[in-house]
């Protein structure tokens, strides 16, 4: 019979009244008071270990229909099933903590029983003593190997090699697994005649990561090796873990590099781990569901469209492609019963409060348990602030930058974070050449959650607008210091002085929530920036990299000084350096015919009716993209209000920023601006420290003056004029002095001045108009509700309105600026040709306006 040993052969096992012989003759040895070989290798063993263990009941394994495709991949590489699959003695499967690994190892286990292979298996366990440690490793796998060959030369080796050396399971780990693992397969496969299905045996190795021995964890993987370097072809080890520090440069040795296959969960299968997160979250919850709902006592039932795509979508992304996030949502909403799940979900999603039970307490100790390795914690703690704060401006090169900024040797990064590639993907090296080797990943978006939760991560809480930003800030500022303007310096493009500056600057509206070090004031205090900025600021050229970061640098002078008076000191020695490089574009507005305008506007931006703050967007540019080129003119005056991509080559100190970027929202009760850039509330102090350093050089000059005007003339023509007009409300006040303009409002909580033009205002209805505050004007032509309009008369009122705006504000201009405007032939020249209009039609739809227009033209002429 095959697999019956020859009649020359016999073997004896005795367990206390158990005797089984195989093969040739019976001779029974009595060994009194010792046990049998079985019993010493059943007592070597960690049964908890098995995949089927009663210990591990309810093991995680895949969920039907989700990791399909790795599992398929993973039994191809086993099997060998095409020649396009290599077969190489050793499988590792490596990903994250929580990506799934024992999930697949459990399933290619139940996969390869219901195919009839035959398989040992040792699940790993750091919680578990009996199964945490690789003493009983071989003995396990051993006694698998007996199970799965009844009555063979298998059996017989392994009973024959405990009674030849009793002490085997005390030998080293190469040592076992050959005599008990390798020598027995090898006898029994050299001696088959007939080719069998399987002519292997797979051993399945979890969680190797989780024995706690880690000097043992390389001499697991050397052992198996070392055993398997001449008898490879009858075992196949297949291997699950984190890539922890050691078991990946084991399989980077030698001994290993040639012999296995890698495989990752990481960042390249995230997606499919997606889409199998959210069929094993809509499962699962459907489940729940019918469980609950079937329930007569649950009331009241849930919702069937409960919890949504939307709350599936949002939990799925929270994973990371990490399956141990989902599933401990699951475990947890299913533990509400008979308390409603719908409510445990609700507190998952922050959407009511915890009551002292956390969600995600499980989760949280596997997040503790790693960091708990960490031999340096306050440095990992370090780094990870600082990546949490980088976001999107130095991602691809993080590692090169973080060693710099944080003042690292080249490689500490990495050796720094050995211990925690289980929650971040670290790049290899620090290359400037090979940006892809200095990434830093964060594995699990709940692992950030974590850390910035105080009640969650306890001693490693990481609060941000603690001592962390303010230390980064003062880090950043330091390595700028230090960049210096050679050719690596911070504004040359793709530099990392660049791309930390660009930090810096993206940061800084953030001043004011955090926390100011003392190394940040000295940081501060100490920043060279005549030397810093003046190689990047001219005349002649402003690079915008330097005008961003004067512009946070202020910012972050302003807030200090406002958090602690004792500060200003800084902000006025800071100032005082800045002065002697920003005075120098300054100058080119005065001189230069088309920032003229913007430089008067700047001075007087909101101190007069006729000089109103407003939002060009709205004012003007929206307008011409509604309505079309041929609303407004394309004129100098327009390219200075619109930001027109050619006058900002002109336009290097952003001055125009102050009405082109923002728009006021009269809803707030401090009046302060609403923007449409994330970066504007920087300018807001920048505009405040211009205004100061231009009254403190000059005023515009009556040239300056005459140039703005001549801008305002020429365009004022090509403007078509608005075919309405605003009457005065019967309650506004009265002021023959000018027309009435519904967006004119007077607010003296601004500081660029009393004067607003609120264009995006609500359009008043009837009975909003009986709550106008007193200085605030309405239309009369509101009396309908604009929803009984048709599309085309709503959008030739928006028309009209449009024009309205621009032609009002247009005229206001040209008021307030002839009277101070000097001797100029091009102005001379350009208020005769308007004299000329207003003879030939001297009505207008703003007649205060326009007449008051022509007074000051007459007057100027005569002046001049």
């Amino acid at each position: 019979m095959q697999g019956m040993l020859p009649p020359s052969v016999t073997t004896t096992m005795i367990s206390g009244n158990r005797v089984l012989v195989t093969g040739g003759d019976f001779t029974q040895n009595n060994y009194h008071g010792q046990k049998a070989a079985i019993d010493k290798l059943i007592d070597a063993i960690a049964p908890n270990a098995f995949h089927d263990s009663e210990a591990r009941f309810d093991p995680p394994k895949c969920h039907p229909r989700t990791r399909v495709k790795i599992l398929d991949e993973i039994m191809g590489r086993i099997v060998g099933q095409s020649q396009d699959t290599p077969v190489k003695p050793f499988l590792w499967l490596n990903g994250a903590a929580g990506a799934g690994k024992s999930a697949i190892a459990q399933s290619i286990v139940e996969r390869c029983v219901e195919q009839g292979l035959r398989v040992a298996s040792f699940f790993f366990s750091r919680s578990d003593s009996t199964r945490n440690h690789a003493k009983p490793l071989v003995a396990t796998l051993a006694y698998q190997l007996y199970q799965s060959f009844p009555g063979t030369e298998v059996q017989a080796e392994i009973v024959s090699t405990i009674i030849k050396e009793p002490l085997i399971f005390t030998k080293q780990i190469q040592q076992q697994f050959t005599a008990l693992v390798v020598q027995p397969l090898k006898a029994y496969f050299s001696r088959q005649k007939e080719a069998e299905p399987q002519t292997f045996f797979l051993i399945v190795i979890d969680g190797l990561d989780e024995c706690i021995e880690r000097a043992l964890q390389k001499a697991i993987l050397s052992g198996l090796a070392e055993s398997l370097r001449d008898f490879g072809s009858y075992i196949r080890i297949f291997i699950a873990s984190r890539p922890e520090y050691d078991i990946t440069q084991s399989f980077g040795a030698k001994h290993l590099k040639d012999v296995h296959t890698r495989l990752s969960l990481d960042l390249d299968r995230e997606s499919n781990a997606i889409t199998d997160i959210k069929l094993y979250l809509s499962d699962k919850f459907e489940q729940i569901k019918d469980e609950c709902n079937d329930d007569p006592d649950f009331r009241p039932k849930l919702n069937q469209s409960w919890p949504g795509e939307e709350v599936i979508e949002k939990l799925a992304w929270k994973s990371s492609g990490q399956f141990i996030y989902a599933a401990t949502v699951i475990r947890y909403v299913k533990s509400a019963r008979p308390i409603r799940p719908d409510r445990n979900l609700d507190m998952v999603l922050e959407l009511r409060p915890h009551d002292g039970d956390h969600p995600f307490a499980e989760l949280d100790a596997l997040y503790e348990k790693i960091l708990e390795s960490c031999k340096n914690i306050e440095k990992v703690l370090d780094v990870l602030s600082f990546k949490m704060t980088a976001h999107n401006f130095i991602q691809d090169v993080f590692v090169l930058v973080c060693e710099n900024v944080l003042s690292y040797e080249p490689g500490d990064i990495g050796r720094l974070f050995c211990d925690l590639r289980a929650l971040v993907a670290v790049g290899i090296s620090p290359s400037p050449n090979n940006p892809r080797d200095n990434c830093f990943t964060i594995l699990h978006a709940s692992f950030t959650d974590y850390l910035r939760d105080e009640a969650r991560s306890k001693q490693f809480y990481i609060d941000l607008h603690g001592k962390y930003f303010g230390r980064h800030m003062a880090n950043v500022l330091n390595y700028l210091a230090s960049c210096g303007s050679d050719h690596v310096g911070p504004f040359t493009e793709g530099s990392l002085g660049n791309l930390v500056a660009a930090y810096f600057f993206g940061h800084s509206y953030e001043f004011s929530s955090f926390t100011i070090p003392p190394e940040l004031l000295q940081a501060v205090s100490s920043f060279p920036l005549v030397e810093f900025l003046a190689p990047h600021i001219s005349f002649s050229d402003v690079d915008d990299e330097a005008l961003m970061f004067a512009v946070a640098f202020l910012h972050m002078l302003r807030i200090m000084a406002l958090k602690e008076p004792t500060y200003s000191y800084i902000e006025d020695h800071q100032h005082k350096n800045l002065d002697s490089v920003m005075i120098r574009p300054l100058q080119k507005y005065f001189d230069n015919d088309r920032l003229a305008l913007v430089l008067t506007l700047f001075y007087h931006l909101g101190s007069d009716q006729f000089v109103p703050w407003c939002a060009t967007w709205s004012t003007f540019e929206e307008p011409l993209a509604t309505f079309g080129s041929d609303v407004l003119p394309d004129s100098t005056f327009t390219w200075i209000l619109l930001d027109n991509e050619h006058f900002l080559d002109v336009e290097k100190l952003r001055l125009a920023y102050l009405w082109s970027h923002a728009k006021l929202d009269t809803s707030l009760e401090d009046g302060f601006f609403t923007l449409n850039t994330d970066d504007f509330l920087n300018y807001l102090t920048y505009f405040d420290y211009m205004h100061r350093l231009l009254r403190s050089v000059s005023a515009p000059t009556p040239t300056v003056y005459a140039k703005a005007s001549k801008e305002c003339l020429d365009a004022l023509p090509l403007l078509r004029e608005p075919s309405f007009f605003w009457k005065r409300n019967a309650r506004g006040v009265e002021n023959t002095e000018d027309d009435p303009c519904p967006y004119l409002v007077f607010d003296n909580r601004h500081f660029v001045g009393p004067w607003l033009f609120d264009v995006e205002i609500d359009r008043p209805s009837r009975s909003d108009s009986d709550a106008q505050d007193e200085n605030t004007f309405v239309m009369e032509d509101y009396e309908d509700e604009q929803s009984d309009r048709d599309d085309d008369e709503l959008e030739d009122q928006e028309l009209r309105e449009s024009l309205g705006k621009a032609y009002f504000t247009l005229l206001g201009y040209l008021i307030y600026f002839l009277p101070r405007c000097g001797r100029s032939d091009g102005l001379i020249a350009a208020c005769k040709k308007q004299q000329s209009v207003y003879t030939n039609k001297p009505n207008n739809p703003f007649p205060i306006r326009w007449r008051r227009l022509h007074i000051e033209i007459n007057n100027y002429l005569a002046r001049v």
